[in-house]
């Protein structure tokens, strides 16, 4: 089924209408898909709290659906809500949040209704492009989220790309030039010796340094 994309075009001196803005992150929140810009690459994602679009998520991505979705959030306040921070995972978010860091952590019990069934860890970002923050936060949910691309290929660097890969297949583009091209650096911080799952815009040098 072929979707009427609504696309925002976002630049310094053309800022989106909090009318726009609260629409789209009403439809988020609803379980509607967006595809939208951060830091490092373009991301896909929707409400982490509805299962069916978390599926719908995992079918667009062809990703396979035991390989679990990255979670966004917009504030370290919502991160603890969700997941169980060391030590040393509470210095790193600090210092590295919002940016381009995921952390994996221990889920926490109200945290096990965001991620797919008896997950024991989640991974969480808090993005630093301002405008996808308030975003997640005007959506009252965390999102669930991954690269827009499909899987295999490279991740959309622009809003262009992922226009070419999702228009028409996700309800809103929001399309704010070109991303910085990075992925975020994964670590695990579940315990108290960091260990880093993916090398990214973060060098193992400055997060285990």
């Amino acid at each position: 089924m072929t979707l009427c994309t609504k696309t925002l075009f976002c630049a310094p001196d053309a800022p989106p209408s909090p009318a726009d803005l609260s629409a789209i992150a009403v439809g988020v929140a609803s379980g509607k898909i967006i595809v939208f810009p951060t830091d490092t690459v373009y991301g896909i994602g929707t409400t982490a709290r509805n299962n069916s679009a978390r599926e719908r998520l995992y079918a667009l991505k062809d990703r396979d659906p035991r390989k679990a979705l990255p979670i966004l959030v917009h504030s370290l306040d919502d991160a603890r809500l969700w997941a169980e921070f060391t030590p040393e995972a509470e210095i790193l978010a600090r210092k590295y949040w919002p940016g381009a860091l995921t952390l994996v952590l221990s889920v926490t019990r109200k945290g096990r209704r965001i991620v797919s069934e008896g997950a024991a860890t989640i991974a969480l970002r808090i993005p630093a492009l301002a405008l996808t923050r308030e975003l997640i936060e005007l959506s009252g949910v965390p999102w669930a989220t991954t690269s827009a691309n499909r899987s295999g290929e490279p991740a959309c660097a622009d809003g262009t790309a992922a226009a070419d890969v999702f228009s028409g297949r996700v309800d809103f583009i929001v399309d704010a030039g070109p991303g910085a091209g990075q992925p975020s650096t994964v670590v695990d911080a579940t315990g108290g010796t960091l260990k880093i799952l993916r090398a990214g815009a973060l060098s193992a040098s400055e997060v285990l340094g």
